[in-house]
């Protein structure tokens, strides 16, 4: 069996929080495998991009 995946395809922010469910079944995979396809690259690629976007001002702080 093929374990090649669809071309990953993310046009924006809004675009990776929309497929982010199926983004994220795609990350816990490359940390069992360890094996990095191309798409899983451009996934890893926008994962930084979207935490760049946030900051401590995002973030709640208790206490």
């Amino acid at each position: 069996m093929s374990n090649k995946q669809a071309p990953l395809a993310i046009t924006d922010a809004v675009d990776f929080y929309r497929q982010w469910p199926t983004l994220r079944q795609r990350a816990e995979r490359l940390i069992e495998t360890k094996e990095v396809t191309d798409g899983d690259a451009e996934l890893l690629h926008w994962m930084i991009k979207m935490v760049d976007m946030v900051g401590p001002q995002d973030i709640p702080q208790e206490g």
